[in-house]
């Protein structure tokens, strides 16, 4: 069984995270929308991690894209 959970950042964009119950390991897996995934040894951790991810995932997207926002204003003729 798995969770999942919507983590919404400053600018409002939104992603998904999943942590699933122990595994065999005895750890807890868990993965993002955007193809990250690891493993934790607590279910709290796992939440942890994959949030982290997905605020460096999410604020690299946004600065990529305010890049590319400023490069259309600043191009020359």
């Amino acid at each position: 069984m798995s969770q999942c959970f919507t983590f919404i950042d400053v600018a409002g964009n939104q992603a998904r995270y999943t942590v699933s119950d122990r595994d065999r390991h005895e750890d807890f897996p868990w993965f993002t929308d955007f193809g990250d995934h690891g493993v934790a040894p607590s279910f709290e951790e796992a939440q942890c991690r994959a949030r982290a991810v997905l605020k460096d995932s999410m604020a690299a997207n946004r600065r990529s894209g305010e890049a590319k926002e400023m490069g259309k204003y600043s191009s020359r003729p």
